[in-house]
């Protein structure tokens, strides 16, 4: 527990941790991944750096208040992501063929704990630092259910954000540099740029049309004629439908936004969908084969699937003004997040569909070690007067370790209410 252990990868074994070394350290022992325990030259490892957290007094405390929840903050996801090194890589993979042009969909599987969530809070980040528009949605049975797509839609409009120069934006901002597109053949953005290209002044019946067009609204209240904010022109765009039918437009409002997102310049559209299991909660069938029905449409838009540019009836579609699924080359990167859903109707062929699948193992003790140890770094620069012995810390390490059951969320919420305990049990601290 007194030092701090060094991470290092091979090309074919992959990351793993250092444990011995010998002949003046010219072999190395090293724990890999999969389990292995093996003495190779050390010439054949790559070193992987270790990130070094500048904090002070309060922004350690701060973290010190997400921790005690078993999170880290966004600000400092970079600095607090260990042992995901292979994950990592094979999705800036999919940030890298995104760039290019190709779409991509990655599923993600892992159990509660295991620290899916933080993996994707961190792709978010990794994803925005590199420029992409990126959005997210946690999903719900009562508030944001795949068999409701406008509510999914709503979701990810409010959670839109990219950056340039340094700063960042939103949804609103995005519509404003893709207007000058002029696209002529999509049935909502086409209008919907050339009303934002003539915006009035009037900014009460501008956020009118925002939150219409954003979900938040129905269109009857934006284009009533009896409505004091009336947008005018508004009825030559559909009505974005909270029918669980509507599927079609979310997936093709999307695909479009994608497309122009890629002619500006921004690369393309990452969107994070989390809690993808909760279709397993939805007993009424119906519902769930309109979700499924969804999700479908989402990840053939990501990988760009011909068919459904056109009218394709084996996927849901409203009935009042169906549209294709997808929008000419759309530029999509889907990640979807789930604990492990067996023999589920339905979602098998969901599963068939995704090639790229990244199942999160359980870290290892030396892992463990090394998160342990910057828990305890930024501790002690949030309470410079505390201090612990070494056999102190590795009691801690070690009930930690029997507690958590391998999760990582548990294991930093012990750990760091155990430093509390610790700190508070003794006089003048």
């Amino acid at each position: 527990m007194d030092k701090q252990e060094s991470i290092v990868a091979h090309p074919i074994f992959g990351e793993g941790v250092v444990e011995a070394s010998r002949w003046d350290g010219t072999e190395l022992r090293v724990r890999f991944r999969s389990g292995l325990h093996l003495w190779l030259p050390a010439k054949w490892f790559r070193q992987i750096p270790a990130k070094h957290i500048h904090l002070d007094q309060i922004s350690s405390k701060r973290l010190l208040e997400a921790f005690r929840l078993g999170i880290v903050p966004h600000m400092d996801i970079e600095y607090f992501t260990f042992g995901r090194g292979f994950e990592l890589s094979e999705l800036e993979k999919g940030l890298e063929e995104l760039r290019r042009g190709a779409g991509s969909v990655y599923l993600i599987e892992g159990g509660y704990g295991s620290g899916k969530t933080h993996l994707l809070e961190y792709m978010r980040h990794l994803s925005l630092k590199h420029g992409f528009v990126t959005t997210c949605c946690e999903l719900s049975i009562q508030e944001t259910p795949l068999s409701r797509p406008k509510r999914i839609y709503r979701e990810l409009v409010h959670n839109l954000r990219f950056i340039r120069d340094g700063c960042e934006y939103g949804f609103r901002d995005l519509l404003r540099e893709i207007a000058p597109e002029n696209i002529k053949d999509h049935c909502f953005l086409t209008p919907v740029l050339r009303y934002i290209r003539n915006l009035e002044d009037d900014t009460a019946r501008n956020e009118v049309f925002w939150q219409w067009i954003e979900g938040e609204s129905t269109k009857e209240y934006a284009t009533d004629p009896r409505s004091p904010f009336r947008v005018r022109g508004g009825q030559r765009i559909p009505a974005l439908y909270d029918f669980s039918t509507a599927a079609d437009f979310y997936t093709y409002l999307l695909s479009g936004l994608s497309y122009l997102t890629n002619r500006i310049g921004l690369g393309g559209l990452v969107i994070i969908l989390d809690e993808v299991e909760t279709m397993a909660h939805i007993w009424h069938y119906i519902e769930y084969a309109r979700g499924l029905s969804f999700l479908e449409g989402l990840i053939q838009a990501a990988l760009d699937n011909d068919e459904l540019k056109t009218l394709d009836r084996r996927l849901l579609h409203n009935r009042v003004r169906p549209t294709p699924y997808v929008y000419r080359e759309p530029h999509i990167m889907l990640i979807l997040a789930s604990t492990p859903v067996h023999g589920l109707r339905g979602f098998t062929s969901i599963h068939d569909l995704i090639e790229r699948r990244i199942v999160l193992r359980r870290f290892s003790n030396p892992e463990l070690e090394l998160v342990f140890n910057n828990l305890y770094e930024v501790y002690v620069c949030a309470y410079p007067e505390f201090s612990m012995i070494v056999a102190q810390r590795e009691n801690i390490f070690n009930a930690a370790l029997k507690r958590s059951y391998g999760e990582l969320r548990e294991f930093i919420k012990f750990s760091v209410e155990a430093f509390d305990w610790f700190r508070f049990g003794r006089p003048g601290q």
